[in-house]
């Protein structure tokens, strides 16, 4: 079993360096093709869309449920019980609402101290709410291909383990980015003017059938909202996975020769899921590739989000999980070190990442012009960080992450 100090930390730094600049290559292909006019709006629409609804969906179906097929001579130990694989996802259930409300409170301070009052809402979704779908699978493959995490993890595996890990935090974290960042964006006075005008209380009977039919549209949106294609996918896939026969009728998890029933079917699933990663990075190029006026932007406010999003906000998540590390308690949730070091990553990188893009959409809609430009001008300026904000933080976060066999009576130093 490799140690901790057998990882020098310049090749770690290489590899997240080389993960970061295969995102940064397929972004910067969506820029090109963006001022080149052959992505424009509606077609960027289309592709979003595309890759939310579609691909995405794919992509994490796929993930959890896939099995190698390398015929019978196979590692069993390649294909594990789908439970097994679960197993070590469970903390992410949990820690949607610690990230969530870590951001919300540096958010605050960050309001309080730079952000205008009617702008407080907005810092503290953009300090909360990080892209946790496009970005972290990017970076995940990456990273499972480009030699970041310990070479004792087969990559296939590893990938499977990061994706199932971030498929169980994306049950949670879209309903408090749904629900809690959309009260969070909708201004307050707006909000009170609604409840003090006296002309909204003059028809009442006609307000309370209004409110009535406004209250079924609204929880039918918010379910919508919530139960977006990805977790849909997810939920899916976790009841397929949860029946060993249903399972069986997809892959073959016999002999491992790909002749299951509808192996054609889950095939060709898998295929269009690799498609996601670099569809979202065009979409993503596309996005900055419309640089915002530097006039527009309010700068105070802006830097102390991007502060505090892309090196507070990752800190304070890389020493908790430390702390967990240090004193056994990742060992106590996660038996295995492969599977402890693996939780290690997602859950310091899901912290690392950049304001969510679709923000920016919720932004306008509950908000106004004026928050999706304020929002727009900090994830660009993000994005122009990310490069090296990401590489630090996976050197980082590969490093600590190695430590992961301590908790197995291993060394450490």
């Amino acid at each position: 079993m490799a140690t901790y100090t057998e990882f020098p930390i310049h090749g770690v730094m290489g590899s997240a360096i080389m993960a970061v600049l295969q995102a940064l290559a397929m972004a910067l292909l969506g820029v090109i093709l963006t001022r080149q006019g052959i992505i424009d709006m509606p077609t960027k629409k289309i592709m979003s869309n595309l890759s939310m609804k579609v691909l995405i969906p794919c992509l994490l179906f796929s993930n959890l449920l896939a099995c190698p097929q390398g015929g019978p001579d196979q590692d069993p130990a390649l294909c594990p019980d789908f439970w097994a694989v679960l197993s070590s996802a469970y903390p992410f259930l949990i820690l949607p609402f610690i990230w969530v409300g870590t951001g919300l409170l540096l958010g605050w301070l960050s309001a309080r101290l730079f952000g205008p009052k009617d702008l407080r809402g907005l810092v503290m979704s953009a300090c909360a709410f990080g892209n946790s779908t496009g970005l972290p699978i990017v970076l995940f493959e990456a990273i499972s291909g480009a030699g970041v995490a310990s070479k004792d993890i087969d990559p296939q595996i590893l990938s499977r383990l990061l994706l199932s890990m971030l498929s169980v935090y994306q049950i949670i974290y879209p309903m408090l980015q749904w629900s809690l960042g959309q009260w969070l964006l909708t201004p307050k006075s707006e909000l009170k003017a609604t409840e003090d005008d006296p002309e909204s209380q003059s028809d009442s009977n006609d307000e309370q059938e209004n409110q009535a039919k406004c209250n079924a549209s609204c929880l039918w949106e918010l379910a919508g909202a919530i139960f977006t294609p990805p977790v849909v996918a997810i939920l899916v896939a976790t009841v397929i996975g949860a029946i060993h026969p249903l399972r069986g009728l997809l892959i073959d998890l016999g002999d491992y020769t790909n002749d299951a029933i509808f192996s054609w079917f889950f095939s060709a699933i898998a295929k269009v899921g690799k498609a996601a990663v670099p569809v979202n990075m065009l979409v993503l190029g596309a996005g900055l590739a419309n640089i915002p006026k530097l006039s527009e932007i309010h700068w105070p406010t802006t830097i102390a989000v991007v502060v505090v999003k892309m090196f507070i906000y990752p800190a304070i998540a890389f020493g908790f999980v430390a702390f967990m590390l240090h004193f056994g308690i990742v060992a106590w949730m996660i038996p295995y070190a492969h599977q402890r070091e693996s939780m290690v990553i997602v859950a310091c990188l899901l912290a690392a990442t950049p304001t969510a893009n679709n923000l920016a959409v919720m932004a306008e809609l509950a908000g106004g012009p004026r928050s999706k430009q304020a929002l727009s001008g900090m994830i660009f300026i993000m994005y122009c960080v990310a490069p090296f904000s990401l590489t630090a933080w996976i050197t980082a976060v590969a490093s600590l992450s190695k430590s992961a066999d301590c908790g197995a009576g291993h060394s450490c130093r």
